[in-house]
């Protein structure tokens, strides 16, 4: 069926007509109204060995800070401020023990950066070992920012730099181990969410659409997208991309630039805007995170991507997608 169709199928089954749902599935976080235009934002996200992580590159306490990091960016793209976190923990009991004193020593770190409280949660014998983390929050009602609202001719726009936690996961993966590159590493283990920006991008009203790049930039381009009867021209040389992931990208690709649409877990913001250039760079500015302008909205229900010549550029995967 795969993750997408999945969604949908879903959304359809689960349409919600009361009132104070603003927003049901199919977005990085549900929204609901509580009273005088607050909100609660809650989203959950899942962390499963095998196919998240390995234990033999990643300890307990990497992985409950991540899984920390992964909530609360869903609630960071829709312009939310995250504030409480439901965690719960499978493992298996011979090591439950450890594993879970290791987890909450991550998770508490996170708390303590994102300022986030963990206020309950559940544990479970598994023998597939999992974390699972629901994060809340709120936004005013005229303030958050949906993935649906992009119009052709908006500016497609992407923070920080992409691929680099693509390139991470392939380093811990490799053999023979290669040295050196602890930044690609941290980028795939310790992702940064773009909180403060998704923020201020939703005070101002800079974005008319905007989601967490977890997916790949391909995939989830589509969802602010084609989803929406709309399209894209992304123009791969202005792409932001690292200097480590330039240097070792061909280790591992032989277009570097299609593992950096189709990687996933960047945890970027990726937003569309129909604002001049310098309303963006000034919230870049203020909130001290690089912003690039990598193409724009197209009226034609397709995303194509155009190489520094110009020519077109075709790519035969969108990104990761569960039950695929």
């Amino acid at each position: 069926m795969g993750e997408t169709k999945a969604l949908r199928f879903l959304a359809e089954r689960f349409k919600v007509a009361r009132k104070e749902v603003l927003i049901g599935i199919g977005d990085d976080s549900a929204v609901l109204e509580l009273r005088n235009k607050a909100c609660l934002v809650a989203s959950t996200d899942t962390l499963v060995q095998g196919v998240h992580f390995d234990l033999e590159n990643q300890t307990p306490s990497q992985l409950g800070k991540k899984a920390v990091c992964v909530s609360v960016s869903d609630i960071g793209a829709m312009g939310a401020v995250p504030k409480f976190l439901l965690c719960s923990i499978g493992c298996r009991s011979a090591e439950a023990v450890q594993f879970i004193e290791g987890v909450s020593m991550g998770v508490r770190e996170g708390c303590q950066e994102f300022e986030v409280s963990l206020v309950g949660g559940n544990l479970s014998e598994s023998q597939t070992i999992f974390i699972n983390m629901t994060a809340l929050g709120e936004v005013s009602a005229d303030r958050m920012v949906r993935r649906s609202g992009a119009s052709e001719g908006d500016g497609i726009y992407v923070s920080g730099t992409l691929g680099d936690s693509a390139i991470g996961l392939r380093i811990l993966s490799s053999v023979p181990e290669i040295s050196g590159y602890r930044d690609l590493i941290s980028r795939h283990i310790n992702p940064t969410p773009r909180l403060s920006l998704g923020r201020m991008i939703a005070e101002r009203g800079v974005a008319s659409s905007m989601i967490d790049i977890s997916d790949g930039l391909f995939c989830d381009l589509g969802k602010l997208t084609t989803e929406h009867g709309l399209g894209a021209e992304v123009n791969l040389g202005e792409l932001p991309l690292s200097s480590g992931f330039v240097s070792l990208s061909r280790e591992f690709s032989e277009d570097p630039y299609r593992l950096a649409v189709s990687g996933g877990e960047d945890y970027e913001l990726l937003f569309t805007s129909g604002k001049n250039r310098a309303a963006i760079e000034q919230v870049s500015r203020l909130c001290g995170v690089a912003v690039s302008k990598i193409g724009s909205v197209t009226g034609e229900r397709r995303i194509r991507f155009f190489g520094e010549g110009g020519e077109e550029v075709f790519y035969d995967t969108e990104g990761f997608e569960h039950f695929c």
